[in-house]
């Protein structure tokens, strides 16, 4: 089907209306902001990131359920916050509390271009299968699973930017992609002027995101662009390939971009491996509904 051409002017009009009120999107909580210099700080003890959690009742609640629920299988009761961050580890908080964050952000509107229950779901089956992809490395190199699945969790969070601050404009990007079966990001670049991938640059530097997950925010369509951290952006770029091909899409039969063809030879994946990695990501897909409600309330 032939993509509709849009008028350069009402696009140019629309990417203005963009920056303009992305700029009054809210600084992330002081203590998210404290955690994420926390975890990423070389020097950082467990102690260091479980003084902070306790001074927060809510996240001490969520990091104590988190670590005793089924998703974590834990052998025996977590009752401290200590032991729950030794358990999750320091990127599994750095994800939850910025999926926390973000979800708080965007909880009172109903409005939804995107379904936030499927965006979700996408976003835990690309962290789910980047952390398979992982493992599957281990025999090659060496990367924290938990890094990639903090990546993957976050890669696609600039959609709901679009979907807070212009929704009008994002459902009928959202129109325009179901119609026409072309990937959303292309609808996005056609009809708001700007992508989800060019927004995930604004967000980084507005909430002073770690440059791991800045560039799987912005480059995660075409890890090419990522220099030396190619090898992690190509891990969330294949992950959120094989999120999408077991099912966990905004609608279905969403259109998906293609394959960096430089991917399968970077991360060893073959048409088996790859079989595998979808086959895996869906039965530990299955039981991670404890891990969405838990970060969600």
């Amino acid at each position: 089907m032939t993509t509709p051409v849009k008028d350069p002017k009402q696009a140019n009009e629309r990417y203005r209306r963009v920056i303009e009120n992305i700029n009054s999107l809210p600084s992330l909580p002081a203590i998210v902001t404290r955690l994420i210099q926390v975890v990423n700080s070389p020097d950082t003890s467990a102690d260091d990131a479980v003084k902070l959690i306790e001074k927060d009742p809510g996240l001490t609640s969520k990091f104590i359920r988190l670590a005793n629920s089924a998703f974590y299988g834990m052998p025996r009761s977590v009752s401290s916050v200590s032991s729950a961050v030794v358990i999750l580890g320091f990127n599994v908080i750095r994800s939850v509390v910025l999926s926390t964050s973000v979800m708080k952000m965007f909880s009172g509107t109903e409005k939804q271009a995107i379904g936030k229950e499927e965006f979700w779901k996408h976003s835990i089956a690309t962290a789910l299968a980047a952390k398979e992809i992982v493992r599957h490395l281990m025999n090659f190199k060496l990367f924290d699973p938990e890094s990639a699945f903090c990546a993957g969790i976050m890669h696609d969070i600039s959609k709901l930017i679009f979907n807070e601050f212009v929704f009008d404009d994002y459902v009928e990007t959202c129109i325009v992609a179901r119609k026409t079966n072309i990937p959303i990001i292309d609808a996005e670049t056609l009809v708001l002027g700007i992508n989800h991938a060019e927004i995930g640059r604004i967000l980084a530097d507005k909430w002073a995101l770690p440059l791991d997950l800045e560039y799987s925010l912005v480059h995660h369509h075409n890890p090419a662009q990522a220099g030396e951290i190619t090898d992690l952006v190509a891990i969330v770029h294949m992950a959120d390939i094989i999120a999408h091909d077991i099912g966990a899409n905004l609608w279905e039969n969403e259109a998906r971009n293609p394959e960096w063809r430089e991917a399968r030879s970077l991360l060893h994946i073959d048409d088996a491996v790859y079989d595998r990695l979808k086959a895996n990501t869906a039965d530990v897909m299955a039981g991670s509904g404890d891990f969405l409600s838990i970060i969600k309330k």
